[in-house]
């Protein structure tokens, strides 16, 4: 991987995030295009309305709507890639990059407490999970509430992923199982609490992570077609979407629980769905020199060969261990997955200081980024 870095004016990045934050908040999709049915995807599909997540996994009652485009969706890829790690390139602040205060304002990040440093070397992807959706049909997680965030401040933290469609979109297995729990959570809480999910779902894979179960929970079902014990493959109909539940509309909230099928297990649900084709992921870690976590990293992708213009975001996870987890083979603190393969220049600015790296997505596969300030 080649990097590159160099301080560019604060005004032009703040402005950069600032508008990131009005079209977040506005529900717009203006720098996320959504991946469409064409290995290369289209770069300014439409937009219409699509759900925002529950009180904590999704939004909460009093939020407003979030939307996603309605590009026409991909089948899942049937084949999975073994990791492709691009070097990691650790990046310090020099006076090459130094932005000094009186340059511009910041919102300052301060750093969390140590972060998990698992050697990525050692790691490999696990992309066992089909989209639980069809073709025709949407079938990204919706940028706009990813795991490990807080929707920009708006809703509780998020334990997995909301993929919107509209009511009654049949819902498939994501890969093959047993189903260990099926219908309404208002006996037995599925989330934080009873009424929380709704009507949903969780399917014990047969595979197992490091000789742990790995269960994966679809919520806000509209209608529930198994039973707890029924078998189910691959691509099987096991409902329809609804918004039951804490939702504001139609969505499908997606979650993977390692060990123990609890609210409390969750790891990012988007590193186990398969990418879409011509699509790979990007993952890695912001951190201080010491592993400190650094929460809320605003990180913008300028894709090549121009590299002028952001196209793509992202950000660091909130400082919630304990709640939220990183991978246990990648321990990464970002992820950003059905980016179009290609060249990309990542930029994202600390406490002032900017900085920029190139990085090379490949479909399929997963590239791995680490920055490390001073």
């Amino acid at each position: 991987m080649s990097t590159r870095f160099r301080s560019i004016r604060a005004g032009r990045l703040a402005l950069l995030l600032a508008t990131l934050a009005i079209l977040t908040l506005a529900g717009c999709s203006a720098f996320q295009p959504e991946p469409t049915a064409t290995p290369t995807p289209t770069e300014t599909p439409t937009s219409t309305p699509s759900p925002t997540a529950t009180a904590s996994p999704t939004a909460t009652a009093t939020a407003t709507a979030t939307s996603t485009p309605t590009a026409t969706a991909t089948p899942s890829p049937t084949a999975t890639a073994t990791a492709t790690m691009t070097p990691t390139v650790t990046l310090t602040a020099t006076s090459a990059v130094t932005v000094s205060v009186a340059q511009a304002t910041f919102t300052p990040i301060t750093p969390g407490g140590p972060w998990p440093t698992p050697d990525v070397a050692q790691a490999s992807d696990h992309f066992w999970l089909g989209r639980p959706t069809g073709p025709d049909t949407t079938q990204w997680a919706s940028p706009f509430y990813p795991y490990g965030s807080t929707g920009q401040g708006q809703y509780l933290l998020h334990h997995g992923a909301d993929i919107g469609n509209p009511l009654g979109t049949p819902l498939l297995a994501p890969a093959d199982g047993v189903v260990v729990f099926a219908g309404a959570d208002s006996q037995i809480p599925m989330g934080p609490t009873t009424d929380f999910f709704g009507n949903a779902v969780v399917i014990e894979l047969d595979r197992r992570f490091d000789d742990q179960p790995v269960f994966v929970l679809l919520g806000h079902m509209s209608r529930v077609d198994v039973q707890v014990g029924q078998r189910v493959a691959r691509g099987q109909r096991v409902g329809e979407v609804g918004s039951t539940g804490v939702a504001l509309g139609p969505h499908v909230h997606i979650e993977v629980r390692v060990g123990v099928n609890d609210y409390d297990h969750t790891r990012n649900p988007e590193f186990w769905l398969e990418p879409l084709p011509g699509h790979g992921a990007l993952v890695g870690r912001v951190l201080t020199a010491d592993g400190r976590h650094l929460p809320n990293a605003q990180l913008l992708l300028y894709p090549g060969p121009a590299f002028n213009s952001p196209r793509y975001y992202t950000s660091t996870y909130e400082d919630a261990l304990g709640l939220i987890f990183p991978d246990d083979h990648w321990g990464e603190n970002f992820l950003l997955t059905d980016l179009p393969a290609g060249t990309y220049i990542v930029e994202t600015s600390i406490n002032g200081v900017t900085y920029r790296q190139e990085v090379v997505i490949r479909a399929g596969e997963t590239t791995w980024m680490e920055l490390r300030t001073e």
